[in-house]
């Protein structure tokens, strides 16, 4: 089946948090142009640079910030239009190592606008050292600038701890990993201990890596200086390190939900079909029982997550951790 912009752009509105739409609009770019290689990056003018903020097939140095006249995306802003770049590998301060293959072709960067300013730009990698043709790149002006709405909405309002992270504390968030929600507990204590590092040591800057395991989260805080006042950091699970002349390591592990899931062994097993979309009778010939039965379950799912729609409750699983992310 041939790409077509109506599904796309469907799907990039399909979940309005900043992660998920970003992930989509890359992987319908590279749908559409053929590529498996790409890179949205957020841009802050008023700061003079911008945040990759999402990649895919390459490793595009994600969440790290750099200034608006470096790489594919400063171009691109620079010239307020599509930029096709014909061999990434020579252009002047380009963030992808020597050795990614995609570092070896050509590259397009389209800036995204709204009411009047970039606010990001969609880098598509060319596949097999190739080229893009005019009418791809028109193709892919279309469809990046039909997420415009949803990422300046998911970005106003995203529940991701890196985002929470960052409005509360000025720092640069990189996450490494699958990355998955962690419940609103989990949240608000890895964000007081960010904060604690900052406020201990009174200045300099500050880098926060969130590392996402199979079996929990790791917190690294990197604080420039040595610590003033150190007294909330000594805390259980928390070690600190302090290294003359670089600075403080903050370390610090949690689970993604400190409260286990509220499901029975048998309502998880529903409730990991629903996510699958499953029907009620293919739920019960999946796990041998009668589909009233299974209605029972699925209605002890909806009560414990305070929900009446199926596609909710799996939705409020995932936020709290309680269910693995999608792969």
């Amino acid at each position: 089946m041939g790409f077509r912009l109506d599904a796309a752009v469907a799907d990039v509105y399909g979940d309005l948090r900043l992660a998920p739409v970003l992930r989509r609009l890359l992987r319908h770019s590279g749908r559409l142009t053929g590529s498996a290689a790409g890179s949205i990056s957020l841009v802050d003018a008023a700061r003079g640079q911008y945040v990759k903020a999402a990649e895919i097939g390459a490793r595009c140095r994600l969440g790290q910030r750099f200034p608006l006249d470096e790489g594919a995306t400063g171009r691109a802003f620079d010239r307020r239009r599509p930029v096709v770049i014909p061999d990434y590998g020579r252009l002047r301060a380009g963030h992808l190592a020597g050795t990614d293959p995609a570092s070896r072709g050509a590259a397009v960067a389209v800036p995204i606008w709204w009411r009047g300013d970039v606010i990001a730009v969609d880098v598509v990698f060319a596949p097999d050292a190739g080229d893009f043709s005019a009418g791809a790149v028109d193709d892919l002006e279309a469809l990046a600038q039909t997420a415009a709405a949803a990422i300046v909405v998911s970005g106003r309002h995203d529940p991701s701890l890196a985002a929470l992270i960052a409005r509360r504390v000025p720092a640069t968030v990189t996450e490494a990993g699958a990355v998955r929600p962690v419940s609103p507990a989990v949240a608000r204590i890895a964000t007081d201990l960010v904060a604690a590092a900052a406020r201990a040591a009174g200045h300099g800057s500050q880098r926060v890596a969130l590392v996402y395991g199979e079996d929990g989260l790791r917190l690294l805080v990197q604080q420039e200086g040595g610590l003033r006042a150190d007294g909330e950091l000594r805390r259980e699970g928390v070690t600190v390190e302090e290294v003359p002349g670089w600075g403080v390591l903050v370390r610090a592990e949690f689970p993604y939900a400190l409260e286990p899931p509220p499901f029975s062994p048998r309502e998880a097993e529903v409730l990991a079909l629903l996510r699958e979309g499953l029907t009620d009778r293919e739920i019960a010939a999946r796990l041998v029982v009668s589909p009233k039965t299974v209605e029972k379950h699925v209605a002890a799912v909806l009560r414990k997550t305070g929900t009446t729609r199926r596609t909710a409750a799996v939705v409020h699983a995932l936020d709290n951790g309680w269910i693995p992310p999608y792969r």
